[in-house]
């Protein structure tokens, strides 16, 4: 047993210093220990009998946890060795854990897939000579067994006696015209390149002679053939018989197909790290959410780039000195600076990150002399949520680190698959970072001697975007960070690099604090077009929303005011005189200035004196719709304080709220004139749905309102002859603009009544009848204005729509037939702006309208009801970008600004998906009778006052906010988190599809609603949309229908929606039994490998928790229970369902009979029924 004492002189021998230095209980990190002396120390003791592992030793590195630990483990008894198992060349042995992750990355069908894990990199130098080369990696490839390994369709491996193609290649590029370009196109073939592994083809090396003795060295080397030490192996081995030019005479006497024979036999129990992966699990956050292009939009999703930074020998000796002064590694430093940028740009702060570990056991002396594939891969949970110091991040990082580690006898990608399973489909982690210090120089000085500097260097691994790297070179440290090229935005990941190499080199210097705030601050060129959009101040003065009304009432009270069907109306002065009429009957009633008044009044031009005779009297307005359920009703009567509503009939109001007959009001006297009220003042309160299911109440001030209505005045010149269509409902705040915006100006409403409310025929007619030249409302109602007068769907279901949740064969109807696109522009030609908003804009809706109506100005508007109304603009017009489908939020309106921030309350970089905030003069002043929700929603900071809307969005490089949902659109599936917004913009991008929603029922299924431009069924729209999102993301079912449910908001009826997909329609049957025996010998074997009792014949494999392992095993299981030569595991990638792989292996089978009696005696061997054909069938080919 060793001793505190034995342990501490081991340590000191290993750190160079007197063991008198060290104290029992210091840091050894602070001290200098480093990774490679950790795996040193614990192969030194396991050779001893001592199970330790340098994870366990790095999880306590002191001198009395190490003795402590060493002492629980004593050495076992002598007992003799078992005979190493071989395996001779030409025999198949199974693939490592990361080599079957790198072999199944390489197919084309895996996200991210179709690229080679592999390390590139060019040497310029003078002198080499050709011949000589090639003797050289000819006894370099012999002396190395995995540098002619061929890996085979079936998921194994073997060593052929010699490749079967050339490993090297001279180049005489002496005589070229132009050698610059040959080269380049050398380096754009090789570096790239995705070698033939499947025969035998893992090293290419290449040299190219140049001009005046020069040369180039170009080597590749497949990390299927072996890992970043084993690179550094190959090179240095490569050069030492370049030099001897003879045969080697230190043959390596240990293999890898031996070290994993013997890694497979002598395996420990990994039940309790299993165990304690298993309970973390479900708690286990997603990779980072960086701002990546769908890999369906890359342009060239194979193309990768590189970044690299230089430390210098300088550099680095600072780094070492300061991070084992703050107790933590050299490694950890970089991989905390490294999480702190993935969490700047990423949407959440608390993201896996990806490690590979370098682990070879100490089964053999020889074992670090050999080539092979030897890295496991840890999952490290970095929460960058909270504000925390450098020190306290990276000490965490660094726990977490070797806990993970302590813990990864289940390997990382093990952890992946059990994730996949739960989710219910495969997860990428497509960030990396690999440190490769205290592995040694890249490239050592025998090989840069030789073949000169390194020029060049490129890695890529499939199903990566991002794989940073760290290691030492020429007595520095190099960080490369390896970019799928078309992955990210232009300029995020050079923003990403830079702030990379700041903060570390902020760190590292000698002035830094470590107990400062660790943050990195927005780039300064996107802090400047941030405060330049949202330099919006303007004076509009300070007024309330009537002021202008009755002034203009006073001024010229002929002038129209109000307009309605049959060629009706009121004018200025008598619109006013019924205002002041019914704020008069409110005032006798006891209400003051400051009270609440419910406006309980059926939609139409009514609703107009009463809302400003409400006004007039001093109070606040409620709307309330007559249509709303009774309980409801009453409970924003309660909410809002209430105490006098005004009705249109008779109407049963709980008690303590009195009714106001609106027609005896109208005939009552007046008031002289409106009561003063301060612009500060509450000027209606709107309850919109609440999350716990009480109604919110949100309170808006006339300054607030006014703000946005002047706004958009200036933004559009608008002026006294505007006359604008009030579709909206009183309770949707779009009402407020309707009516505000004419009158306040001069112009007119041309009203809707409750006859015409859902007939969209009659709204054509209005526009035309009265000349209307501003609509405002909300995107769904413009389509189906567009598509009834354009004839654009069928008569009967043009325009049908829903207030009441009923399906979408109700409610909204057509009147009359069908119009063309000429009557069309002649009814809608009088307007000049139309501006929409509420929900999702889609761009086809401005296409369509500024083509029937030309000069016509078409913009999307974004906001809330928290903010008055509307808050950013966007125009669509002929400089719109085209691959945009949906309308932006935009520019903040005058008086308004823009925020999108992350969970810490930083400002996000461009692209980054982050909370929207609004501020400025238009926010409201919270939430009516509840103040702890006012509190969690609306703030004060830096002298604004902002509104936090719990919407997704992001800028965009030109200081354009992009909505991209609502936060609770935002919902969990399998553990995934699914944007409904997405979902339903790659559904509108596909031809069959003109309109989509996506939901989740009250069941958790993710399901669409869509609207065809052709024939499609909704498998086929599901089938199409596999292109375009990943697997989690796609709905369980797709229904198409006639027209989408609309709600009185003109907003998409989601809760209507919900109710008639989760009844089942349109969903296919989950399960399908087999039809034949083969398919049920290939469904039972796959059921017991996926521990099911059964699987569907139509299920995907993959879907029900396949993975890349679990197909090879699958494979191997079929050919050997069903003696099956031709089935290789491309197969169960293609035909991912029983019934197709069933097909494919009946296909392949030179006797389909012998195929199914060997399926039936398994079938009845596994008592399982044998299916019963059709009589017709039997004996057929299939």
């Amino acid at each position: 047993m060793l001793g505190k004492a034995d342990v501490r002189n081991i340590v000191a021998a290993e750190l160079e210093l007197e063991p008198e230095a060290i104290g029992y209980d210091d840091d050894l990190v602070g001290l200098g220990m480093h990774s490679m002396m950790l795996m040193r120390l614990a192969g030194r003791w396991r050779k001893q009998g001592h199970e330790v592992r340098s994870s366990e030793l790095a999880l306590e590195p002191t001198v009395t946890s190490w003795a402590r630990l060493l002492g629980a483990a004593e050495p076992e008894p002598e007992v003799p060795a078992e005979p190493a198992g071989s395996v001779a060349d030409g025999e198949e042995f199974p693939l490592a854990t990361m080599q079957h992750a790198y072999w199944v990355g390489r197919r084309q069908d895996q996200q991210l897939g179709g690229v080679a894990a592999h390390l590139y990199v060019e040497f310029d130098g003078h002198g080499l000579e050709a011949e000589r080369m090639a003797r050289a990696v000819t006894r370099l490839v012999r002396r190395h067994p995995q540098l002619r390994v061929q890996f085979t369709d079936s998921g194994t491996q073997r060593v052929l006696p010699e490749p079967l193609h050339p490993v090297f290649r001279a180049v005489d590029l002496t005589a070229a015209a132009d050698p610059a370009a040959e080269l380049e196109r050398l380096r754009d073939e090789k570096s790239h390149q995705c070698m033939d592994v499947e025969v035998g083809k893992v090293v290419d090396i290449t040299l190219t002679s140049l001009p005046d003795g020069a040369h180039r060295v170009h080597v590749d080397v497949d990390m299927l053939a072996g890992d970043a030490q084993s690179y550094r192996r190959v090179l240095n081995d490569l050069a030492a018989l370049y030099d001897s030019d003879t045969e080697p005479d230190d043959a390596i006497g240990y293999t890898f197909a031996e070290y994993l024979e013997r890694k497979q036999r002598t395996a420990p129990d990994n039940s309790a790290a299993r165990d304690w992966w298993q309970q973390r699990l479900a708690d286990l956050p997603e990779i980072p959410t960086l701002p990546v292009v769908p890999e369906n939009e890359r342009r060239d999703p194979a193309r990768s780039i590189r970044l690299n930074h230089w430390f210098s020998p300088e550099a680095k000796a600072q780094l070492h000195k300061v991070a084992h002064g703050h107790g933590v590694t050299p490694a950890v430093t970089l991989a905390t600076v490294f999480s702190e940028v993935i969490a700047r740009w990423s949407a959440q702060q608390r993201f896996l990150l990806n490690v590979p570990l370098f682990d070879r056991e100490p089964f053999h002396d020889d074992v670090d002399r050999v080539v092979g594939d030897f890295t496991n891969s840890v999952l490290v949970d970095v929460d960058a949520r909270n504000p925390e110091s450098a020190l306290q991040r990276a000490k965490r990082l660094q726990r977490e680190l070797h806990t993970c580690a302590a813990h990864s006898t289940y390997e990382g990608l093990d952890v992946l698959r059990d994730l996949g399973r739960l989710r219910g489909a495969p997860v990428t982690p497509s960030v990396v970072f690999t440190s490769g210090l205290d592995l040694g120089e890249l490239f050592s000085d025998s090989v840069t001697r030789l073949f000169g500097e390194p020029v060049w260097v490129l890695s890529q691994g499939p199903q990566v975007d991002l794989d940073a790297q760290v290691a030492e070179l020429s007595g520095g440290l190099l960080v490369n960070w390896d970019v799928r090229r078309d992955a990210l935005p232009a300029g995020v990941i050079e923003a990403m690099f830079d702030e990379f190499r700041t903060l570390l080199l902020t760190l590292v210097d000698n002035e830094s604090d470590w107990h400062a705030p660790l943050s990195i601050a927005l780039p300064a060129a996107q802090c400047e077009i941030r405060a330049r959009v949202n330099d919006t101040a303007a004076d509009f003065g300070q007024r309330t929303l009537h002021d202008a009304f009755f002034t203009l009432a006073q001024q010229d009270p002929q002038r129209a005011a109000l307009r309605w069907r049959g060629g009706s109306g009121s004018s200025y002065g008598e619109l006013a005189r019924q205002a002041l009429a019914v704020g008069r009957s409110l005032a006798d009633a006891g209400v003051q200035p400051g009270d609440t008044v419910a406006v309980v009044i059926g939609k139409g031009h009514r609703q107009i004196p009463a809302v400003l005779g409400v006004l007039a009297a001093g109070a606040t307005y409620v709307p309330i719709g007559t249509g709303q359920p009774p309980a409801r009703r009453d409970r924003i009567l309660t909410r809002s304080g209430a105490r006098i509503a005004l009705v249109d009939t008779a109407t049963e109001l709980p008690d303590g709220v009195t009714g106001i007959a609106l027609t005896a009001a109208l005939a009552g006297p007046e008031l002289d004139a409106p009561r003063s009220v301060a612009p500060d003042a509450t000027a209606y309160v709107l309850f919109t749905s609440g999350s716990t299911g009480e109604p919110k109440g949100v309170e808006v001030s006339h300054r607030a309102a006014a703000n946005t209505i002047d706004a958009l005045a200036a933004h559009f010149d608008l002026g006294d002859e505007e006359r604008m269509l009030g579709l909206s409902s009183l309770e949707f705040d779009l009402s407020v603009y309707d009516i505000f915006a004419p009158l306040a100006r001069g112009g007119a409403l041309v009203c809707v009544d409750p006859e015409t409310e859902r007939d969209v025929q009659a709204w054509a007619e209005l526009i035309a009848e009265h000349g209307v030249t501003v609509l405002n409302c909300a995107p769904g109602l413009i389509g189906m204005l567009l598509d009834t007068v354009a004839g654009a769907t069928r008569p009967e279901a043009a325009a049908r729509v829903t207030t009441e949740g009923a399906a979408p064969a109700t409610d909204y109807t057509v009147a009359g037939a069908t119009r063309p696109e000429a009557a069309a522009s002649q009814q809608l030609r009088s307007l000049r702006v139309v501006i929409t908003g509420g929900d999702r804009v889609a761009a086809e809706l401005g296409h369509r309208l500024r083509a029937l109506v030309p000069g016509l100005r078409f913009a999307g508007l974004g906001g809330a009801t928290e903010a008055a109304i509307h808050s950013t603009v966007c125009e669509v017009g002929d400089d719109f970008p085209a691959e945009w489908p949906s309308v932006p939020y935009g520019t903040p309106l005058a008086n308004v600004a823009m925020r999108v921030v992350n969970e810490r309350g930083e400002d996000c970089p461009d692209w980054v998906v982050g909370e929207l905030w609004i501020g400025g003069t238009s926010v409201a002043d919270g939430y009516r009778g509840d103040p702890e929700r006012t509190a969690q929603r609306f703030l004060e900071l830096d002298g604004r006052r902002w509104y936090r809307t719990g919407d997704l969005a992001r800028y965009l490089p030109d200081g354009t906010v992009d909505f991209l949902g609502r936060a609770d659109h935002q919902v969990k599936i399998r553990g995934y988190r699914v944007e409904l917004g997405e979902v339903e913009a790659a559904l509108t991008e596909l031809p069959a599809v003109s309109r989509a929603v996506a939901l989740v029922t009250d069941s958790g299924r993710l399901v669409a609603a869509v609207v065809g431009a052709g024939s499609s069924t909704g498998a086929e729209v599901r089938t199409a949309l596999a292109e375009l999102l990943p697997a989690h993301m796609i709905p369980e079912a797709v229904e198409v229908l006639d027209a989408l449910p609309l709600t009185a908001n003109g907003k998409y009826d989601r809760a209507a929606l919900i109710r008639l997909l989760d009844t089942g329609a349109g969903v296919e049957p989950n399960f399908v039994p087999a039809a034949d025996e083969v398919e049920a010998a290939v469904g039972y074997i796959a059921a017991q490998l996926l521990g099911v009792e059964t699987v569907g014949m139509e299920t995907d494999f993959f879907e029900v928790g396949g993975n890349s392992i679990l197909a090879t095993t699958l494979t191997a299981k079929v050919r050997g229970l069903l003696a099956v030569e031709k089935f290789g595991v491309t197969l169960v990638f293609g035909g991912r369902t029983v019934r197709r792989i069933a097909a494919g292996l009946l296909d392949a089978e030179a006797d389909p009979d012998r195929l199914r009696q060997a399926s039936r005696i398994l079938l009845e061997l596994a008592e399982v029924p044998v299916p019963q054909q059709d009589s017709a069938l039997a004996g057929s080919g299939h």
